[in-house]
Protein backbone atom coordinates (compact mmCIF):
# COMPACT_ATOMS: atom_id res chain seq x y z
CA UNK A 1 0.00 0.00 0.00
CA UNK A 2 3.24 2.38 -0.40
CA UNK A 3 3.05 5.14 -2.76
CA UNK A 4 -0.24 6.44 -1.67
CA UNK A 5 -2.12 3.38 -2.71
CA UNK A 6 -0.91 3.46 -5.97
CA UNK A 7 -2.06 0.28 -8.30
CA UNK A 8 -2.35 2.20 -11.53
CA UNK A 9 -0.41 3.12 -14.84
CA UNK A 10 -1.14 6.61 -15.40
CA UNK A 11 -3.18 6.23 -18.73
CA UNK A 12 -5.49 3.68 -16.68
CA UNK A 13 -5.41 6.10 -13.46
CA UNK A 14 -8.88 7.49 -12.45
CA UNK A 15 -6.63 10.06 -9.91
CA UNK A 16 -3.43 11.28 -9.82
CA UNK A 17 -1.43 11.81 -6.32
CA UNK A 18 1.45 14.33 -6.98
CA UNK A 19 3.91 15.53 -4.92
CA UNK A 20 4.13 19.58 -4.72
CA UNK A 21 7.17 19.98 -1.96
CA UNK A 22 6.92 23.70 -2.43
CA UNK A 23 8.71 25.63 0.70
CA UNK A 24 9.57 29.18 -0.42
CA UNK A 25 7.50 31.00 2.08
CA UNK A 26 7.12 29.43 5.08
CA UNK A 27 7.30 31.62 8.03
CA UNK A 28 7.46 30.03 11.13
CA UNK A 29 8.77 26.37 10.52
CA UNK A 30 10.33 25.80 7.55
CA UNK A 31 10.20 21.81 5.97
CA UNK A 32 6.49 21.23 4.23
CA UNK A 33 8.87 20.22 1.40
CA UNK A 34 9.48 17.07 3.27
CA UNK A 35 5.98 16.45 3.57
CA UNK A 36 5.33 14.55 0.61
CA UNK A 37 7.82 11.80 0.91
CA UNK A 38 6.84 11.30 4.74
CA UNK A 39 3.45 10.90 3.75
CA UNK A 40 4.14 8.39 1.50
CA UNK A 41 6.25 6.39 4.42
CA UNK A 42 2.52 6.65 6.30
CA UNK A 43 0.92 5.00 3.79
CA UNK A 44 2.43 1.42 5.22
CA UNK A 45 1.13 1.84 8.26
CA UNK A 46 -3.13 2.47 7.18
CA UNK A 47 -5.32 0.06 5.98
CA UNK A 48 -7.17 0.43 2.27
CA UNK A 49 -10.34 -0.25 3.80
CA UNK A 50 -12.01 2.88 4.95
CA UNK A 51 -14.91 2.48 7.92
CA UNK A 52 -15.91 6.47 7.57
CA UNK A 53 -16.63 6.27 3.82
CA UNK A 54 -17.30 2.01 3.67
CA UNK A 55 -14.70 1.98 0.34
CA UNK A 56 -12.08 0.35 -0.50
CA UNK A 57 -9.28 2.33 -1.80
CA UNK A 58 -7.57 -0.71 -3.59
CA UNK A 59 -10.21 -0.53 -6.30
CA UNK A 60 -9.59 2.91 -7.08
CA UNK A 61 -7.25 3.33 -9.92
CA UNK A 62 -4.76 5.35 -8.37
CA UNK A 63 -1.45 6.99 -10.36
CA UNK A 64 1.32 8.24 -8.29
CA UNK A 65 3.13 11.13 -10.61
CA UNK A 66 6.15 11.62 -8.14
CA UNK A 67 7.09 15.24 -6.73
CA UNK A 68 7.59 18.52 -9.02
CA UNK A 69 10.65 19.90 -8.95
CA UNK A 70 10.23 23.46 -8.81
CA UNK A 71 13.11 25.80 -9.79
CA UNK A 72 13.59 29.09 -9.24
CA UNK A 73 15.08 31.00 -11.47
CA UNK A 74 12.35 33.23 -12.20
CA UNK A 75 9.22 34.05 -9.00
CA UNK A 76 6.97 32.51 -11.72
CA UNK A 77 8.43 29.07 -12.29
CA UNK A 78 6.91 27.12 -9.17
CA UNK A 79 3.65 28.64 -10.42
CA UNK A 80 4.23 27.65 -14.33
CA UNK A 81 5.06 23.85 -13.53
CA UNK A 82 2.31 23.84 -11.10
CA UNK A 83 -0.30 25.22 -13.69
CA UNK A 84 1.51 22.92 -16.59
CA UNK A 85 1.20 19.86 -14.74
CA UNK A 86 -2.40 20.17 -13.64
CA UNK A 87 -3.24 20.92 -17.55
CA UNK A 88 -1.98 17.82 -18.50
CA UNK A 89 -3.91 15.75 -15.93
CA UNK A 90 -7.16 17.11 -16.66
CA UNK A 91 -6.90 17.53 -20.53
CA UNK A 92 -6.17 13.38 -19.83
CA UNK A 93 -9.58 13.30 -18.36
CA UNK A 94 -7.97 12.13 -14.86
CA UNK A 95 -8.63 14.25 -11.21
CA UNK A 96 -5.35 15.43 -9.16
CA UNK A 97 -4.87 14.82 -6.14
CA UNK A 98 -1.91 16.94 -4.57
CA UNK A 99 0.63 16.78 -1.43
CA UNK A 100 1.88 19.93 -0.60
CA UNK A 101 3.84 22.21 0.27
CA UNK A 102 2.78 24.96 1.62
CA UNK A 103 -0.73 26.32 1.00
CA UNK A 104 0.95 28.67 -1.65
CA UNK A 105 0.13 25.90 -4.28
CA UNK A 106 -3.33 25.84 -4.07
CA UNK A 107 -4.44 28.93 -6.44
CA UNK A 108 -1.88 28.03 -8.81
CA UNK A 109 -4.21 24.92 -9.28
CA UNK A 110 -7.30 26.99 -8.90
CA UNK A 111 -5.70 29.52 -11.82
CA UNK A 112 -6.20 26.48 -14.25
CA UNK A 113 -9.27 24.56 -12.63
CA UNK A 114 -11.64 27.77 -12.84
CA UNK A 115 -11.22 27.65 -16.23
CA UNK A 116 -12.17 24.21 -16.90
CA UNK A 117 -15.47 23.97 -14.47
CA UNK A 118 -17.54 26.76 -14.83
CA UNK A 119 -18.94 28.18 -11.06
CA UNK A 120 -15.76 25.94 -9.50
CA UNK A 121 -16.25 26.02 -5.72
CA UNK A 122 -13.65 25.88 -3.27
CA UNK A 123 -13.84 24.09 0.22
CA UNK A 124 -10.92 24.88 2.83
CA UNK A 125 -9.94 23.29 5.90
CA UNK A 126 -7.28 25.04 7.90
CA UNK A 127 -6.86 26.98 10.83
CA UNK A 128 -5.96 30.62 9.18
CA UNK A 129 -8.23 32.37 7.19
CA UNK A 130 -5.62 32.94 4.28
CA UNK A 131 -6.93 35.84 2.76
CA UNK A 132 -3.82 38.90 3.45
CA UNK A 133 -3.14 40.51 0.55
CA UNK A 134 0.60 40.21 1.03
CA UNK A 135 2.47 38.22 3.80
CA UNK A 136 5.91 39.92 4.12
CA UNK A 137 5.75 41.73 0.83
CA UNK A 138 4.77 38.60 -1.06
CA UNK A 139 1.54 38.07 -2.64
CA UNK A 140 1.66 34.72 -3.32
CA UNK A 141 2.34 33.41 -0.18
CA UNK A 142 1.34 30.46 2.48
CA UNK A 143 -0.54 33.43 4.23
CA UNK A 144 -2.20 34.60 1.21
CA UNK A 145 -3.83 31.58 -0.60
CA UNK A 146 -7.22 32.24 -0.40
CA UNK A 147 -6.93 35.76 -1.27
CA UNK A 148 -5.38 34.64 -4.34
CA UNK A 149 -7.92 31.78 -4.90
CA UNK A 150 -10.45 35.16 -4.71
CA UNK A 151 -8.48 36.21 -8.08
CA UNK A 152 -9.97 33.36 -9.85
CA UNK A 153 -13.73 32.73 -8.38
CA UNK A 154 -16.25 35.03 -6.81
CA UNK A 155 -16.70 35.21 -2.89
CA UNK A 156 -19.75 32.87 -2.68
CA UNK A 157 -17.57 30.15 -4.16
CA UNK A 158 -15.21 29.79 -1.54
CA UNK A 159 -16.31 28.02 1.91
CA UNK A 160 -13.49 28.13 4.89
CA UNK A 161 -14.05 25.82 7.62
CA UNK A 162 -12.68 25.65 10.93
CA UNK A 163 -10.64 29.26 10.98
CA UNK A 164 -9.65 30.37 14.21
CA UNK A 165 -6.70 32.75 13.25
CA UNK A 166 -7.80 35.72 11.40
CA UNK A 167 -5.51 39.05 9.86
CA UNK A 168 -8.81 41.36 10.56
CA UNK A 169 -11.39 41.19 12.94
CA UNK A 170 -13.91 42.27 9.61
CA UNK A 171 -13.11 38.32 8.45
CA UNK A 172 -15.40 36.68 10.80
CA UNK A 173 -18.39 38.74 9.00
CA UNK A 174 -17.75 36.94 5.56
CA UNK A 175 -20.26 35.07 3.93
CA UNK A 176 -19.59 31.31 3.72
CA UNK A 177 -16.90 31.70 6.83
CA UNK A 178 -17.41 29.64 9.89
CA UNK A 179 -15.51 30.14 12.31
CA UNK A 180 -13.75 26.62 14.59
CA UNK A 181 -16.04 24.46 13.33
CA UNK A 182 -15.55 21.89 10.28
CA UNK A 183 -18.83 19.18 11.13
CA UNK A 184 -21.30 21.06 12.24
CA UNK A 185 -21.55 23.45 9.17
CA UNK A 186 -21.08 20.33 6.21
CA UNK A 187 -24.80 20.07 5.38
CA UNK A 188 -24.78 23.79 5.08
CA UNK A 189 -22.20 23.79 3.07
CA UNK A 190 -23.23 20.36 1.19
CA UNK A 191 -26.47 22.15 0.34
CA UNK A 192 -25.42 25.43 -0.58
CA UNK A 193 -22.91 23.79 -3.33
CA UNK A 194 -25.40 21.31 -4.89
CA UNK A 195 -24.33 19.98 -8.10
CA UNK A 196 -21.87 22.88 -8.56
CA UNK A 197 -17.50 21.61 -9.40
CA UNK A 198 -16.15 21.11 -5.81
CA UNK A 199 -12.66 21.54 -5.02
CA UNK A 200 -11.14 20.75 -1.62
CA UNK A 201 -7.69 22.10 0.03
CA UNK A 202 -7.23 21.04 3.26
CA UNK A 203 -4.58 22.15 5.82
CA UNK A 204 -3.56 19.93 7.86
CA UNK A 205 -3.58 22.47 10.78
CA UNK A 206 -6.95 22.79 10.91
CA UNK A 207 -6.39 19.61 13.44
CA UNK A 208 -5.81 20.67 17.45
CA UNK A 209 -2.04 20.98 17.93
CA UNK A 210 -2.23 18.09 20.49
CA UNK A 211 -3.51 15.97 18.00
CA UNK A 212 -1.29 17.27 14.42
CA UNK A 213 1.88 19.11 15.67
CA UNK A 214 3.87 19.25 12.55
CA UNK A 215 2.39 21.59 10.73
CA UNK A 216 4.38 24.86 9.05
CA UNK A 217 2.12 27.59 11.62
CA UNK A 218 1.03 25.52 14.58
CA UNK A 219 -2.50 27.00 15.80
CA UNK A 220 -4.62 26.11 19.11
CA UNK A 221 -7.72 25.28 19.50
CA UNK A 222 -8.16 23.48 16.46
CA UNK A 223 -10.55 20.28 15.44
CA UNK A 224 -10.44 16.31 16.09
CA UNK A 225 -8.98 13.63 13.73
CA UNK A 226 -13.05 12.35 14.35
CA UNK A 227 -14.67 15.81 13.00
CA UNK A 228 -12.60 15.95 10.01
CA UNK A 229 -12.46 12.99 8.84
CA UNK A 230 -16.17 12.54 9.48
CA UNK A 231 -16.84 16.37 7.81
CA UNK A 232 -14.89 14.63 5.02
CA UNK A 233 -17.08 11.54 4.81
CA UNK A 234 -20.10 13.86 4.66
CA UNK A 235 -19.39 15.87 1.35
CA UNK A 236 -18.95 12.13 -0.82
CA UNK A 237 -21.58 12.42 -3.59
CA UNK A 238 -20.79 15.68 -4.79
CA UNK A 239 -18.90 16.52 -7.85
CA UNK A 240 -15.56 16.89 -6.15
CA UNK A 241 -13.31 17.24 -9.37
CA UNK A 242 -9.55 17.74 -7.19
CA UNK A 243 -8.54 18.37 -3.75
CA UNK A 244 -4.88 18.78 -2.18
CA UNK A 245 -3.42 18.19 1.42
CA UNK A 246 -0.85 21.25 2.59
CA UNK A 247 1.04 22.11 5.21
CA UNK A 248 2.26 18.62 6.42
CA UNK A 249 6.09 19.62 8.19
CA UNK A 250 7.16 16.83 9.53
CA UNK A 251 10.27 17.10 12.02
CA UNK A 252 11.93 13.99 10.91
CA UNK A 253 12.23 11.72 8.21
CA UNK A 254 11.12 8.22 9.41
CA UNK A 255 7.52 6.75 9.64
CA UNK A 256 5.56 8.62 12.45
CA UNK A 257 2.06 8.44 13.97
CA UNK A 258 1.60 12.28 12.11
CA UNK A 259 2.59 10.85 8.63
CA UNK A 260 0.07 8.05 9.08
CA UNK A 261 -2.68 10.43 9.96
CA UNK A 262 -1.87 12.42 7.14
CA UNK A 263 -1.70 8.96 4.83
CA UNK A 264 -4.99 8.11 6.14
CA UNK A 265 -6.27 11.22 5.23
CA UNK A 266 -5.28 10.89 1.89
CA UNK A 267 -7.23 7.71 1.51
CA UNK A 268 -10.50 9.54 2.50
CA UNK A 269 -9.98 12.34 -0.45
CA UNK A 270 -8.49 9.46 -3.03
CA UNK A 271 -11.95 7.84 -2.25
CA UNK A 272 -14.06 11.24 -2.27
CA UNK A 273 -12.54 11.74 -5.68
CA UNK A 274 -13.29 8.38 -6.91
CA UNK A 275 -17.37 8.36 -5.79
CA UNK A 276 -19.75 9.17 -8.30
CA UNK A 277 -21.69 12.04 -8.13
CA UNK A 278 -25.13 12.05 -6.47
CA UNK A 279 -27.29 15.46 -6.27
Amino acid sequence: MANFFASSSLPDAQVVVIGMPLDRTSSYIPGTRFGPAVARLGTANIESFSPYLRRDVSAVRVFDAGDLEFTFEEPAAPEALIRKNTAATYRAGKKQLAIGGEHSITPFIIADLSQRFPDLCVLQFDAHSDLRDEFLGEPNSHATAMKRVLDYIPRENLFQLGIRSFSHPDELGLSNLFPFEVLAPIATVREKIGSRPLYITLDIDVLDTGVMPEVQTPQPGGCSYSELVRALAGLQGRNIIGADLVEFCPRNHTATAAAATVAELIRELILLLSIETKV
